[in-house]
């Protein structure tokens, strides 16, 4: 004779063969929309899956953001790969993300990275909706006056303006874990997207300084990477 206990421990086991025959489900579809200024690439639940080719440039330097809006607690693995990286299992080098919960980050990558043929985004795991904006060649227009930036995770600056000579930065960050974080702070060229210098590169003090030679007078915009409270500012 079945007791309700025996009743509940077969359905129990029912639900599991039946979820696990079932599969994980159809993977949401990837969209990808491309302009000269921009691209955009959607998605969302999908595992070991990839979007449609778009054209990225060598000429060409990028900010890239993600979002990523899943349950609290999921995964997003997203990387940037062109078709030979991924059959040669390098998806890894072309990492954008790797969370477990909802965020957002930005970065850069300056001229001269990108490859002369088709990316896509190559999705490792995903639980929820995504994207991936990659802005082509950025306007430094409005260039803001603020001489202080601030954050919670990785960022790209607003653009700002240097005159030539030295320009000294300063870099605070605040650690909320048991484990120290990291800092990156990176100096790039907004008007042609080249690398000017790592000012600060995974760094674990408070406070570091660093002093730059600025070669010309222009617009310059950062690149931060930092897993807590942040800020960076300078003086020339």
């Amino acid at each position: 004779m079945l007791t309700k206990y025996s009743v509940a421990v077969l359905l129990a086991a029912f639900l599991v063969v039946a979820t696990a025959l079932s599969g994980p489900g159809p993977a949401s579809p990837i969209t990808v929309k491309q302009t000269a200024e921009k691209i955009t690439v959607t998605g969302g639940k999908g595992k070991k899956i990839a979007s449609d080719k778009f054209a990225l440039s060598s000429d060409g330097w990028y900010i890239i953001k993600i979002a990523y809006t899943g349950p609290d607690v999921s995964v997003c693995q997203l990387s940037l790969v062109t078709q030979q990286m991924v059959t040669s299992k390098e998806t890894i080098g072309g990492m954008l993300t790797n969370w477990f919960g909802p965020s957002t980050t930005e970065k850069i990558q300056d001229k001269g990275l990108a490859k002369s043929e088709d990316y896509m985004i190559y999705v490792d795991e995903a639980d929820g909706p995504w994207s991936v904006e990659i802005l082509k060649n950025p306007k430094p227009v409005p260039v803001s006056t603020n001489t202080v930036f601030s954050g919670t995770t990785n960022k790209v600056s607003p653009f700002f303006h240097l005159k030539k000579g030295s320009a000294k930065f300063t870099m605070h960050q605040k650690s909320n874990g048991r484990f120290p974080s990291r800092l990156e702070v990176t100096l790039y060229n907004a008007d042609n997207g080249t690398l000017v210098n790592y000012l600060c590169h995974n760094s674990t003090e408070a406070t570091q300084t660093a002093t730059e030679d600025i070669k010309a007078a222009g617009n310059y915009v950062l690149g931060i990477i930092g897993g807590d409270s942040w800020d960076v500012s300078y003086t020339q």
